[in-house]
């Protein structure tokens, strides 16, 4: 969550440094500065659609993961996988529940986010997996529709100094989600036929199988997230996220 927290606060300042017109810097010692934050995302909303190279800031329409490596052992669950050139629709509508940043000697944060739908296409590769007693091997390609989507998030960052300046990077995150519905579609080449009864299953028992999936989604989430907040703040320095209070706004 946290990750998601320390993003959302690094993009407002990474709009702030490339139009800094726009939005105004955020002072540490604002005693409003989750309002700061939060009105800033709202400023740049309609550039995140698109994303901002110069940050490093991918488009969030859609949001893309070229590969995921997914593999986990747990009852009802034996899954290994990979997912390659998925791409989510609808992420630029989310809407922040909840923000609370911690920035006494440390560079913790709190988020709650909801997102209305999300729509998911991604090609997939599965091997040797089984859920409950369905075998679902195979390969081909996926589309979902996920609706009513709740992300809690709590995380750390830390400092670190390269060529002469600090930048944060994101330590741990702990993220929990909940999703409300799913519907899926399966376009199998290898096992037709099985797919359709794994799909049949999981359209009919939605939340079931979310349930058992449900740890999955929460560590692949904290990954992706990492990964990406990472790449955004190591091309931002610490003094153009948060200026001190001798630092004019801009």
């Amino acid at each position: 969550m946290k990750v998601i927290l320390v993003f959302l606060f690094c993009v407002v300042c990474a709009y702030a440094r490339v139009t800094p017109d726009y939005f105004p810097s955020c002072k540490r010692s604002d005693p409003q500065i989750e309002k700061c934050v939060l009105d800033g995302l709202e400023a740049m909303r309609p550039r995140l659609r698109e994303g901002i190279p110069d940050v490093n800031i991918p488009a969030l329409e859609p949001f893309t993961v070229p590969t995921l490596k997914l593999d986990r052992t747990a009852p009802n669950l034996r899954l290994k996988a990979t997912v390659k050139n998925a791409k989510a629709y609808g992420g630029s509508d989310f809407k922040i529940e909840k923000l609370k940043l911690n920035l006494n000697n440390k560079y913790a944060g709190e988020l709650k986010l909801t997102l209305p739908r999300l729509m998911v296409v991604a090609n997939y590769d599965v091997k040797g997996s089984r859920l409950l007693v369905l075998d679902i091997n195979g390969k081909g390609r996926l589309r979902g529709n996920f609706t009513g989507i709740t992300v809690l998030a709590k995380g750390i960052a830390k400092p670190i100094s390269r060529d002469g300046a600090e930048y944060l990077q994101v330590d741990k995150i702990v993220s929990k989600v909940r999703i409300n519905h799913a519907h899926i579609a399966i376009d199998d080449s290898e096992r037709p036929q099985a797919a359709a009864s794994a799909v049949s299953f999981f359209n009919a028992s939605p939340n079931v199988v979310l349930d058992i999936l449900n740890p999955l989604i929460e560590e692949t989430a904290a990954a992706v997230i990492k990964a990406f907040v990472n790449k955004v703040l190591g091309s931002i320095p610490i003094n153009e996220v948060l200026t001190d209070d001798d630092t004019p706004a801009a």
